[in-house]
């Protein structure tokens, strides 16, 4: 009787040291983040990170790693959100992966993401403040740029304008090759008034973009959204013939199609945590939004989770309406308090 008393008590304290034990382990309430290389993307999954540690009690992790390794690892279970997904880019693994029930969609983080030549807004509206004229007052499309040519003189061909392209080896440097061998005014076609300039590199590319604009200088450049830079600098995107698939697919020769940036998440995690499914419905940001806080990030040491802080702090009204449960908001509102940033 004493042995099986003794096995008894045995037996209960185990199961309650393991009970104990699965209760407190930390890995049941990890939320890793698929975390990759650019600023926007880190940034989002660091709101995200800091809304379900403060507001759900989870334990956030951002494990980095290359673009196409971190959607692998999102329908493997490895990674349980990715925030930023470029479908276009990725359509094939997409189309797969939430056919195969193994990744969830959630929506567009932020609207379609645009992308093009843009000139600065100063050049068609003017800047006041800083004595600047409207030059291209009449400056809306890619067509309108010959009658302005001589305003963005080549150094080295007096002939012809300079527009900085996008950097050789990405998809658009070629595609404005092509555009401008296609793109013609009075019937000829716009490489016959300006130059497409490689700039080499995307630092050379905001390089130029940034001295043109901190001296009221004309400048077309290609570039795209949402991005520190176009978050502090005022910039127009020029038109190009409305998107049309088959044109672009076949010729290039109208807008680009804007990317569909959509939220993801892994199957599994999801089913096991449904609490969080609202909270990634909601979830977005516009793009004036996204520009704003990449712009303050870039200034501020690019320090995501400082950016975290500041957005957090500076927009509750938003944050407010991702969150359903007063009680989350409560518990958020309170951490936040006791935030400061350095």
């Amino acid at each position: 009787m004493k042995r099986l008393l003794c096995t008894l008590i045995t037996a209960v304290l185990v199961l309650g040291a393991l009970g104990g034990s699965v209760a407190a382990s930390p890995i049941e309430k990890e939320v890793v983040f698929g975390d990759q290389s650019w600023d926007s993307i880190q940034f989002l999954h660091r709101v995200m990170g800091y809304i379900l540690q403060h507001g759900y009690g989870m334990s956030p992790v951002y494990s980095f790693s290359e673009s196409m390794p971190s959607l692998i690892g999102l329908e493997r279970g490895d990674n349980h959100i990715i925030l930023e997904v470029w479908v276009e880019a990725r359509q094939e693994w997409w189309d797969s992966a939430r056919q195969a029930g193994k990744v969830l969609g959630f929506g567009k983080v932020f609207p379609n993401a645009p992308s093009g030549l843009y000139v600065p807004s100063y050049l068609v509206k003017g800047d006041p403040e800083r004595g600047i004229e409207p030059l291209a007052p009449d400056l809306v499309s890619v067509f309108d740029l010959p009658r302005y040519q001589h305003l963005f003189p080549d150094p080295e061909d007096k002939a012809r304008g300079r527009v900085y392209n996008a950097v050789s080896g990405w998809a658009a440097n070629e595609r404005y090759i092509k555009k401008f061998d296609g793109y013609k005014v009075e019937g000829k076609p716009l490489r016959e008034y300006f130059n497409l300039f490689d700039p080499g590199s995307q630092t050379a590319l905001n390089a130029a973009i940034r001295g043109a604009h901190d001296r009221g200088l004309p400048i077309i450049a290609y570039y795209w959204e949402p991005t520190p830079l176009l978050g502090e600098l005022d910039m127009i995107l020029l038109k190009e013939p409305e998107y049309d698939e088959k044109i672009f697919r076949e010729t290039f020769l109208c807008q680009n199609p804007a990317f569909s940036v959509e939220k993801a998440a892994n199957a599994k995690w999801v089913s096991e945590h449904p609490e969080v499914v609202s909270l990634l419905e909601k979830f977005h940001l516009s793009l004036e939004e996204t520009n704003e806080v990449l712009a303050w990030m870039e200034a501020h040491e690019n320090d995501p989770q400082k950016a975290v802080l500041w957005f957090l702090k500076n927009n509750a009204d938003l944050w407010h309406s991702w969150v359903d449960d007063p009680k989350v908001k409560e518990m958020l509102e309170k951490a936040l308090e006791k935030e400061k940033i350095q």
